[in-house]
């Protein structure tokens, strides 16, 4: 039997696209805040809603709503794999209030991984980036001009 700790990190792990930008990571710190403050069900017709592009940024919201949906599953309080945002609004709306609760707490938790992830991915990220940057910017032993 695993950790609980363990599932959600593996979770999160899933929900991260290739490449997590300092815009994507704010966005995914605002999430947790947002189902503690707003509920489960409005935080994910949000990220439903966002899901809708064809850009990263909406494939990046379809992997959260699709994460989501799969940790409703893995607590069982959705049948099957669930990603129709009317069938799981539907579910939520009607669960039992301890029920929701739990789900909520659940999902919360989800969130804050997925935050802490994209934290460290971003810094990852940022830091290739700015070492390529800074190869491409500085001149070579060649061009320092030792005359």
């Amino acid at each position: 039997m695993r950790r609980v700790d363990q599932a959600m990190a593996e979770a999160a792990a899933r929900m991260l696209p290739p490449t997590v930008t300092s815009r994507l990571r704010t966005r995914y710190r605002t999430l947790r805040v947002m189902c503690h403050s707003s509920g489960l069900a409005a935080t994910y017709a949000y990220v439903a809603s966002k899901a809708g592009g064809d850009d990263d940024l909406a494939e990046a919201y379809r992997m959260v709503r699709d994460g989501i949906g799969d940790g409703l599953v893995r607590i069982q309080v959705l049948q099957g794999q669930q990603h129709d945002p009317r069938v799981v609004l539907k579910e939520l709306g009607s669960m039992e209030t301890v029920t929701y609760l739990s789900a909520s707490t659940q999902i919360t938790a989800l969130l804050g991984w997925l935050a802490r992830l994209a934290d460290a991915v971003v810094k990852e990220d940022e830091a290739a980036t700015a070492g390529q940057q800074g190869e491409q910017d500085s001149p070579g032993r060649e061009d320092a001009g030792d005359d």
